[in-house]
């Protein structure tokens, strides 16, 4: 067993542990809304740490999957599973809105992204009939799960702890197949890439489909978690979080997406005793956290860890007196 399936594993164990270590409700309540980020943060990674997209319209996908999942379960009673489904594939089709931009490179592109979510935001909040306006959607039911009611705040972490996981096996398996090393390929060299003969504008669309879907199935557990939902919840600065979270974490590395997300979610609830500097010291944070580069938090506690066992495994014999008089 290598030491990344052995680091996954206890990962995995702790975060099974996380409830039972802190049961309180609020803060596995909290929990639960860092996995729904970690599942966000996966999806940007796909574009941005992947194929090299920058994309600021992750929380207009989050937004159509709450909302679709949301309604369709206030509407038609769907079941829990089946609604998020729905949602998520809803979002993946939206995205297909983008499939004539996806010709744009870099800031052209974010930029267009960004109008996209500009407008879906403008959606949310002025059509009525849709979805509630500014007052949003209230009393989304609570999820049952094959007819069995997913009740309290822990049992549908552990609903959002198997999503997340599921998430994260799908992306990884992504990163090392073909499709991925083609995303990479045109990640460091776009015109190199198409010589080689991959289809650029096919790919980008592909990557915007799937990343859709993944933020469209956290924006359905985000609806039943909350069970109301506000059009603010899904504004521009919604994909600013999601872009942080990949910046703060490392980009390429699904692991530091993760992580990321946990800093970005967590880090203001712990700092909220702080009162009104809490969002000062986030921002201090986060800026030195952007300061470490594309590789972000998770390459620096991986160089920590390279040279700490370095050190102890090139640690010299110590010198008895025995040694000495010899």
């Amino acid at each position: 067993m290598t030491h990344s399936n052995i680091a996954r594993i206890v990962v995995l164990v702790l975060l099974i542990a996380a409830p039972l270590v802190q049961p309180n409700a609020y803060w596995v309540h909290v929990f639960s809304l860092a996995l729904i980020g970690v599942i966000l943060a996966f999806s940007q990674q796909l574009l941005v740490g992947m194929a090299g997209i920058v994309s600021l319209g992750q929380g207009a996908f989050y937004g159509i999957g709450a909302y679709t999942a949301a309604s369709l379960s206030i509407a038609y009673k769907l079941p829990f599973l089946l609604a998020i489904l729905i949602g998520g594939l809803l979002a993946g089709a939206s995205s297909l809105l983008l499939v004539p931009i996806v010709r744009l490179k870099g800031s052209s592109l974010a930029v267009a992204t960004l109008g996209f979510a500009i407008i879906v935001h403008l959606v949310m909040m002025n059509e009525d009939w849709l979805t509630g306006g500014s007052i949003g959607l209230m009393d989304i039911p609570h999820p049952t799960l094959f007819g069995l009611p997913v009740g309290g705040e822990t049992a549908f972490y552990y609903v959002c702890l198997a999503v997340a996981a599921l998430v994260f096996l799908t992306f990884d398996r992504i990163a090392h197949s073909r499709f991925g090393r083609a995303l990479t390929a045109m990640s460091q060299d776009e015109e190199a890439a198409r010589a080689s003969g991959v289809a650029i504008s096919l790919y980008k669309s592909k990557c915007f489909l799937i990343a859709a879907i993944a933020s469209g199935i956290a924006g359905g557990l985000y609806a039943y978690h909350s069970q109301y939902l506000n059009p603010n919840d899904f504004s521009f600065q919604k994909s600013i979080d999601i872009l942080m979270m990949v910046i703060i974490g490392g980009i390429g590395s699904l692991p530091g997406a993760a992580l990321g997300a946990a800093i970005v979610v967590l880090v203001p609830e712990v700092l909220r005793s702080s009162g009104e500097f809490r969002l000062i010291l986030f921002g201090v944070m986060v800026i030195v956290l952007a300061g470490t580069g594309n590789r972000g938090l998770a390459g620096v506690i991986t160089d920590l860890v390279k040279y700490a066992i370095a050190r102890w495994w090139h640690k010299p014999a110590p010198t008895t007196a025995a040694a000495r008089v010899s």
